[in-house]
């Protein structure tokens, strides 16, 4: 399975509230999210993205667990690496959550 991305999608340069750095890109795809420092020893949570950019990436999933500053690893058939929990928005049995990434490696 490989990433669908759409054609980059970014807030007007003159938005107030925008304060990411670089510009995000919508995509489809399933990315698996790991613990990496937790007594949990839980299989991965399968997850959907939803955006990225180059520093992170924004998925939905059913996990009430993931919570700011957690660190998990994460794979999708793209690439692998780290991420920092950034945010975590819960809407009913809706969950999104932000993440930054610390290290990734690219698959060739």
């Amino acid at each position: 399975m490989h990433l669908k991305q759409s054609p980059l999608v970014e807030r007007p340069p003159d938005h107030k509230e925008e304060r990411r750095r670089n510009p995000r890109r919508e995509v489809q795809g399933v990315i698996f999210l790991k613990f990496l420092k937790s007594d949990l020893r839980s299989a991965p949570i399968r997850a959907f993205l939803i955006d990225m950019s180059a520093s992170g990436f924004r998925a939905s999933h059913a996990s009430k667990e993931l919570c700011s500053d957690q660190e998990v690893t994460f794979f999708h058939d793209e690439g692998e690496g780290r991420a920092r929990v950034v945010w975590t928005r819960i809407v009913g049995q809706s969950v999104e959550s932000g993440f930054l990434i610390c290290q990734e490696k690219r698959q060739e």
